[in-house]
């Protein structure tokens, strides 16, 4: 028997599960949020120092794969997504940054009413309990725990000596007035354990009765009649089975799963649909075009003394911080791994700042060790330097009609005139930090690039062969006013009724940041949108 709710959510990640959250909080609503992945039980998903072996692992992940970047000497990369309650913020570096402001106030400028960054300021207060309390920029009763990354092993200290020696100003607030400096990291950390979307919006809510939440469901199509979407159809199971809503159909399945979903409904390019013997039921070419994600390479320094973090990876250290953490949330093991963020303008006469630096107290590839059998990791320090206003776009297409293959995914990386220049313009800036006192006494010598890689041709070649993305997709279903657009600013599919987008797939652009924060901030705007709710007075801002 087919079901019937008043919305039905697909995917229940940084977006999904905060819509589905907020909706639920009518009694008279019913919702339905189907995701495709499993709980979020793992113990290693609430532990913060353990996000990379989470992501990279076969718990609770999409381990897709890109097509050959052309500009990465053809290589390609490995994309990590969430496939669990929580979706990637329940696997993610926990980085808590909204984006520069005006990122937002581009988007308004666009014709994108609601989205300048004084209009979606009080979504962003709404989500959080902020480690600093209710201020003006942030929020002290949210769902979201946020708080700064503080201990002696992070090698705060003499890194951001290092940066002021520099001209590198202190920031005390990466989302406040501006972005530009250097400043303590900031994570969706609360008492020490991630929280993740799901931690903090779904779990509560789903004792609700009105809210009904089915895991291990593949969303197979949207069912389209008349121009409305009316139906889900998902396998679960080993079953098919079929819901129907009776308001709305949202897809929260992220910049990779919703154009998929849409492209396996039959709307998209007609030509490519059909070329896969999809019946076209809605031309929109847009579906799956404009994929942006930040790139990023990786600096590393190997230390002169056994500090930072690395050295509670040995066996018998690990054991003792993972008892910590577990008795108590605290300990080496509640760090996020990233001691600090640095904004900066690399070039003269811009308006915000065109690179992040995310600066780690170890290597990126430490692992535990067993003394006497395994060779120990270095102690390392190393930055994650990324390019923030990059052009290059790429898309999402189908592999084939069968929803559990991976999508295609062309990330396009540096194909763009200024985005390699940019980026090898932040190695430099990169490097000379970490050659600055305090912090340079403390470096045996640099690992990567090396310290024979100094021009800029070489520079360049080392972002071809070593270069990737933050995992940071977004902009495949965007927002707009042209006809490449998808979605529209009140996040409706152009010219289906009844189906909506919520999820970094609708964004016109990136955020100069992370888009975990973002994308809940979505979720929360999209739940006021879709109840027809007044919107908040815009926050004046100074």
């Amino acid at each position: 028997m087919e079901r019937t709710f008043d919305f039905i959510i697909v995917g229940a990640g940084s977006s999904g599960a905060v819509l589905a959250a907020r909706l639920s909080e009518d009694p008279a609503i019913s919702v339905l949020l189907l995701e495709a992945g499993g709980s979020d039980r793992h113990p290693l998903q609430l532990m913060p120092l353990a996000f990379p072996r989470v992501a990279l692992g076969n718990v609770g992940t999409w381990q897709f794969l890109s097509e050959p970047e052309p500009a990465l000497n053809g290589r390609t990369l490995g994309i990590p997504r969430g496939k669990t309650l929580g979706g990637t913020s329940s696997i993610n570096a926990m980085i808590a940054v909204r984006g520069n402001r005006r990122d937002f106030d581009d988007w308004a400028a666009q014709g994108l009413a609601g989205w300048s960054f004084s209009e979606v300021l009080t979504y962003f207060k709404r989500l959080e309990s902020h480690w600093r309390g209710e201020t003006s920029w942030h929020g002290g009763n949210g769902p979201v725990g946020i708080s700064r990354m503080e201990g002696a092993d992070l090698l705060w200290e003499p890194l951001l000596a290092a940066a002021e020696a520099t001209g590198i100003p202190y920031c005390e607030d990466p989302n406040g007035a501006e972005q530009d400096g250097i400043s303590r990291m900031e994570s969706t950390v609360a008492k020490g354990r991630r929280t993740s979307s799901a931690r903090a919006y779904l779990h509560p809510a789903m004792k609700r009765p009105n809210l009904t939440v089915e895991t291990g469901a593949l969303v197979t199509r949207i069912a389209v009649e008349n121009d409305r979407a009316t139906a889900v159809q998902y396998e679960r199971g080993g079953q098919s089975q079929s819901a129907r809503a009776s308001s709305e159909i949202v897809l929260c399945a992220g910049a990779y799963g919703s154009p998929q979903i849409l492209m396996l409904s039959g709307i998209g390019d007609p030509d490519e649909l059909s070329a896969l013997d999809i019946e076209p039921v809605h031309e929109l070419p847009g579906v799956g075009r404009d994929l942006a994600d930040h790139p990023v390479v990786i600096n590393e320094w190997e230390l002169k003394q056994d500090r930072g973090l690395t050295r509670h990876l040995r066996f018998d250290r690990a054991a003792k911080a993972a008892a910590q953490w577990f008795t108590g949330g605290k300990g080496p093991f509640a760090y996020t791994g990233t001691s600090a963020n640095i904004f900066l303008r690399s070039t003269e006469g811009i308006d915000r700042p065109d690179m992040q630096m995310m600066c780690l107290p170890l290597s990126g590839d430490a692992r535990m060790w067993v003394p006497g059998l395994q060779r120990r990791s270095p102690p390392r320090i190393s930055v994650r330097t990324g390019y923030l206003p990059l052009k290059s776009r790429g898309w999402v297409k189908l592999r084939s009609t069968d929803p559990r293959d991976a999508p295609r995914i062309f990330l396009n990386m540096f194909s763009a005139p200024g985005d390699m220049e940019g980026m090898v313009r932040s190695i430099h800036i990169t490097r000379n930090i970490y050659q600055q006192s305090p912090l340079a006494e403390l470096i045996s010598h640099e690992v990567l690039p090396g310290e024979a890689v100094k021009s800029d041709a070489q520079l360049e070649e080392f972002v071809r062969a070593n270069a990737t993305h933050r995992a940071h997709p977004g902009c495949s279903c965007r927002m707009g006013t042209d006809e490449g657009a998808v979605t529209d600013a009140q996040l409706r599919v152009r010219g289906i009724e009844g189906l909506r987008v919520v999820d970094a797939s609708i964004m016109p652009a990136l955020p100069r940041g992370n888009p975990n924060l973002p994308c809940m901030m979505i979720g929360e705007k999209a739940a006021d949108l879709m109840l027809g709710r007044e919107p908040p007075a815009p926050i004046p801002l100074p």
